[in-house]
């Protein structure tokens, strides 16, 4: 799980700002808000981020799925550039390095990884684990600009053969971290090993507010022969008032037509599949079948009749489902998309309610109806602002002082907690 993640110089967001799984001293819901990862360590299982347009929220999501990327991504040769973006709107900052961190826990250790880069180089890497009150390096690496190569002490309780210290050292250019260069190679199983499958399989991708889901609920349906994936959402969507009595897969080859052809070839995959299936001349169209139960009567209607509402809370049950059964942090953007508040409030209070692993989800939203429900922690609420010189600064609702007693919802639509937006008058001069 997840403790918290610091990111500085990064985007929108200039001094390090921070964002923290560790709850409050509230023992509000603590059972379902709360995981205990270790003896008398418990971590929140949800963050909510709330703000204006353009004032970070999407940049914090988006710093998590770089830190992501910066550990499993190997660049092909030490010219490609990172990718980092510092923060622009001065003239210091765009010329200095970008900072991150994050601690998290795995299997009751906790470990602490963090990097310092610009857009060519990786100046510092360091990975350190606590397996006892005192901190173990496992290992560290610096650029050296004389020699342009970076140079990386791994640590001894690390056990990591001379030879596989080597040849991680070897693949460890400039641009890619040390994780990446480990992952490409071919060495004795280590503590890293722990770290680059956390990063592979439980750290997920942003899901961003434009994806309808269609084509990740095929996906997962056709790899979950036996059943249990379907059952579940099913149960899960008539639980939430859809009439949907059965949602099935209908397969069938088409043809390749030139047009097709067109749209294969700046598809965004790999030359050889797409070699593969233009030499097949076929490929194979998928299509979701919904079953409605009007009356005494069942109808089907193939997914282009569903609502985009539909479609989303259908791959939404299904990431529900992977919370609920497997270890997941799952950053949604703008989790109220095409949901209706009453959906977007149960699927949170199903996850709470039923999530006894270290599953955690990290949600941006415009909606603060959430800030007017009594079962929302106030330690799970963080709030993004800009100043006057367009720098993101995060505020939890925890640490404002806001009174028990004072609606949060209230104070929000006040101003009290951030700025809202500065509107002027609704009446334009169309001559002007």
């Amino acid at each position: 799980m997840i403790v918290e993640f610091i990111i500085e110089n990064f985007y929108s967001i200039k001094s390090a700002q921070k964002i923290s799984f560790e709850p409050s001293s509230d023992n509000f819901m603590s059972d379902e808000y709360s995981y205990e990862v270790k003896d008398g360590v418990r971590l929140l299982k949800i963050g909510i981020i709330y703000g204006a347009n353009a004032s970070g929220k999407t940049n914090i999501l988006d710093g998590i799925e770089f830190f992501k990327m910066l550990v499993l991504r190997m660049h092909k040769d030490r010219n490609e550039k990172t990718n980092v973006v510092p923060f622009l709107l001065d003239d210091t900052s765009r010329n200095e390095t970008t900072k991150m961190s994050m601690t998290f826990y795995i299997n009751q250790s906790k470990y602490i990884l963090s990097f310092e880069l610009d857009s060519k180089y990786i100046y510092s890497e360091t990975l350190v684990v606590y397996e006892s009150i005192r901190p173990t390096k496992l290992y560290s690496r610096n650029y050296d600009c004389e020699t342009d190569s970076s140079v990386i002490e791994f640590g001894l309780n690390l056990k990591l053969s001379k030879k596989d210290q080597e040849t991680i050292s070897g693949r460890t250019i400039n641009n890619s971290s040390v994780l990446a260069a480990f992952g490409k190679s071919n060495v004795e199983k280590t503590q890293l090993n722990d770290v680059y499958d956390y990063f592979t399989n439980q750290v997920k991708h942003v899901l961003a507010p434009g994806m309808l889901l269609s084509g990740y609920v095929k996906s997962h349906l056709d790899k979950h022969e036996n059943g249990d994936l379907k059952k579940f959402i099913l149960k899960f969507m008539k639980a939430s008032d859809f009439n949907i009595e059965d949602v099935s897969l209908h397969k069938e080859e088409e043809l390749i037509t030139p047009e097709l052809e067109k749209l294969i070839q700046n598809a965004p995959f790999d030359d050889d599949s797409k070699d593969e299936m233009l030499k097949r001349g076929k490929i194979m169209n998928t299509e979701l079948t919904f079953t409605h139960k009007v009356g005494d009567n069942l109808y089907d209607l193939s997914e282009e009749y569903e609502s985009s509402g539909t479609i989303r809370f259908l791959g939404m049950a299904v990431i529900l489902n992977f919370l609920l059964n497997k270890e997941q942090f799952v950053p949604i953007d703008e989790v109220e998309t095409s949901i209706h508040y009453e959906l977007l409030a149960y699927f949170i209070k199903v996850f709470l309610a039923n999530s006894d692993q270290t599953s955690q989800m990290l949600l941006t939203t415009h909606d603060i109806n959430l800030l007017n429900e009594e079962f929302i922690r106030r330690d799970t609420i963080w709030f993004t602002d800009k100043d006057e010189l367009g720098e993101t600064k995060i505020f939890r609702l925890s640490s404002l002082g806001l009174h028990k007693n004072i609606s949060p919802y209230n104070a929000y639509k006040q101003g009290k907690l951030v700025k809202l937006p500065f509107l002027g008058s609704q009446y334009l001069n169309l001559n002007d």
